[in-house]
């Protein structure tokens, strides 16, 4: 049975962080349950489902998801259509979670249509949760402004996650690395995480996938048969010989193998939606995108500041061999917190080969999720055990950042938890 609505007033990104604050415990309670779509799906009517009333660009995948969808965006506003763009988590802004055309949307124009949809919410029996809320709300926006395109990327997963009940079938679907990761929800194995990603697959939907393991691969190809979708396996080696120009020195490794994954979907797009050519000078700009937080670099007096959110050693091995192509030879002193729930394990060995010093603080934060920090002096007795040398525990943050400048090192990194990145970048005016 519908409730009445009330009536919001706000004015700014902090009465909007307060309004939006009592969905966050229920991702908590509903995480893992099969009921996602079950419980979106009224909304999304309820919008007049706006997820199916334009071309949608879904993205799964354990790394690179995020900035494979900000490339996407990025190539389709460079053949001249407009483009919404939906990211989970945010780092700098809420807005990021709404953008139009490269650009989170103005703090007005959120807090009023926040105001707006929060009202029609209300008229809910069963309240949506955080991330689901605003996932609805991108889409209301993106059919309020009439984009072309909305590209978006799952929150956990994928079959049973809220950005799923985007099905129609002109659907393009990308599938980045795979890895172990939310292991708690998603499965144990490779196979059973491969095929909660791949479930964002739908009836006649193309996909677009690197190769991967084989174990990996093949749960791709099975569900594509089962649903008569199109699946395009390429290798990054095919696709930087398709790219007939050099990429932008100054991408890091792993960026590029993302730039080209998307430009590979957009390639399919120019064919099957008769885009306009895009320059090479053009393609090389979208190249270019900065996505926050990823190999993020800020300089802080005689400090190089090197900012990443790898939080799992898949990711992390990826940042190091990227950080090592840029810094040839340098050891930096680290701060990472990591979020409850990772398996850190895997992240001592690595450390131990990449640091100089190691940093452990902490973060409080609710944002997709409410998230905490594995406790400090948990890592650093982990981290001892790997043979990472000089590790130390400071809970309070601005004292950790304070200690890592102070570090001899000419060239730092802060890492492990986007979390820790958004409440640093802002306390610390790193933005």
């Amino acid at each position: 049975m519908s409730k009445e609505a009330k009536t919001y007033k706000i004015q700014n990104f902090t009465e909007a962080n307060a309004a939006l604050l009592p969905y966050v415990p229920l991702v908590a309670q509903l995480t893992g349950k099969d009921t996602t779509l079950d419980r979106i799906r009224p909304l999304m009517k309820l919008l007049g489902d706006p997820q199916n009333r334009t071309r949608v660009v879904h993205i799964a995948g354990t790394s690179g998801k995020t900035s494979t969808a900000y490339f996407v965006a990025a190539l389709l506003r460079a053949s001249g259509k407009k483009v919404g763009l939906t990211v989970s988590p945010h780092v700098d802004s809420i807005a990021e979670r709404v953008q139009i055309d490269g650009k989170p949307i103005s703090e007005k124009d959120f807090c009023d249509g926040l105001a707006a949809f929060l009202a029609i919410v209300d008229t809910l029996a069963e309240k949506p949760s955080y991330f689901e809320l605003l996932y609805a709300f991108s889409f209301w926006i993106f059919q309020r402004v009439g984009v072309d395109y909305a590209v978006i990327e799952t929150g956990m997963g994928g079959l049973h996650d809220a950005t799923n009940v985007a099905d129609r079938a002109d659907k393009l679907c990308i599938i980045t690395d795979i890895g172990y990761d939310h292991m708690h929800v998603l499965g144990k194995t490779l196979p059973q995480i491969a095929a909660q990603k791949v479930g964002i697959i739908h009836e006649h939907n193309t996909t677009v996938m690197y190769r991967q393991a084989p174990e990996i691969t093949q749960v791709a190809v099975d569900w594509a048969a089962l649903h008569h979708a199109d699946l395009v396996l390429t290798t990054e080696q095919d696709e930087r010989k398709n790219y007939a120009t050099d990429l932008r020195p100054d991408m890091p490794d792993y960026q590029q193998r993302n730039w080209l994954l998307a430009y590979r979907a957009f390639r399919y797009l120019v064919t099957r939606d008769s885009l306009p050519d895009v320059s090479v000078e053009a393609l090389r700009a979208t190249q270019a995108v900065q996505v926050p937080g990823r190999m993020d670099v800020r300089r802080v007096g005689d400090k190089m500041i090197v900012m990443d959110g790898a939080h799992n050693a898949q990711k992390f091995l990826t940042f190091v061999r990227s950080f090592q192509h840029a810094y040839p030879g340098v050891k930096p002193a680290v701060l990472l917190a990591l979020k409850q729930g990772k398996e850190p394990e895997d992240l001592g060995p690595i450390l131990a080969h990449f640091a100089s010093e190691v940093i452990v603080t902490t973060f409080n934060t609710s944002q997709d999720l409410p998230a905490r920090a594995i406790e400090p002096s948990a890592l650093v007795a982990l981290f001892l055990r790997a043979g990472v040398p000089n590790v130390m525990a400071i809970a309070d943050q601005h004292q950790a950042y304070e200690t890592l400048l102070n570090a001899q090192e000419k060239v730092c990194v802060i890492t492990g938890s986007f979390y820790l990145l958004s409440q640093l970048r802002a306390r610390e005016a790193l933005i």
